[in-house]
């Protein structure tokens, strides 16, 4: 068993009074008032899969904490702090259900010689708080001519992180490609991958069945990089 002193505690906690516990206890600043706190090695298990986090949970009161925000990403919900209220809010805000984009149409064809076929999935990651999600692949209407491929970055933490382009695939082949990309803290960005029909001839790619991407997420509170899992968009 481990004990520690500690600054943050859950928020939105409220301590009502001074509690001093006969076993020894790690004590944690609240308002203007120390409270006891226990750490006792807690693990989180998700799914039958054990949860990292930054934050240990611990015990006060025989209720044990947990870090809200790395479990409510764990179950797919976006967390947030509203400064203003104090409130902790798991999912979508009305307000910014309201700021939503309307998703980018996929691209559908009744050509049978197209090299792109419908989007079977969108698929989605979260890393170091920031969660990417494709949200529609087409042919390009810009003025170089490759495939669209459009991403929207949530960024869940407290600061500005950048998202750059790590690798690109195209039918498991290796192809150039560029994004970049930075979001504020609790803000939501979209931006758009291009990929040349001049690098996809290079590869020998006529017809596209899979684009695979791994992202690199650098926080600028402390310049710290994670990379995402593959993400891979299928085509029928």
């Amino acid at each position: 068993m481990k004990f520690q002193r500690i600054k943050d505690v859950c928020l939105g906690a409220t301590v009502a009074a001074l509690v001093m516990g006969a076993a020894p206890a790690a004590y944690a600043k609240v308002a203007n008032m120390d409270i006891p706190v226990m750490f006792n090695n807690i693990k989180i298990v998700v799914d039958g899969k054990e949860l990292k986090t930054d934050k240990e949970p611990f015990i006060y009161e025989g209720t044990t904490y947990l870090p809200v925000r790395a479990v409510g990403e764990a179950v797919g919900k976006n967390v947030t702090w509203d400064a203003a209220s104090k409130t902790v809010i798991l999912g979508e805000t009305e307000q910014k259900e309201q700021e939503k984009e309307p998703e980018q149409p996929e691209e559908t064809t009744s050509d049978n010689d197209s090299r792109l076929g419908k989007l079977s999935s969108k698929p989605s990651t979260n890393v170091n708080n920031m969660k990417i999600q494709c949200t529609g692949v087409r042919e390009s209407a810009g003025y170089i001519d490759g495939i669209e491929v459009d991403f929207k970055f949530t960024n869940n933490s407290d600061f500005e992180q950048t998202v750059v382009l790590d690798s690109l695939e195209v039918n498991n082949k290796e192809v150039e490609g560029y994004l970049y990309a930075s979001v504020l803290g609790d803000r939501s960005e979209t931006d758009r991958l291009t990929i040349e029909d001049s690098d996809l001839k290079s590869a020998g790619i006529d017809k596209i069945y899979n684009i695979s991407v791994v992202f690199r997420v650098y926080n600028h509170d402390d310049w710290d990089d994670v990379t995402t899992n593959e993400m891979i968009m299928n085509f029928n």
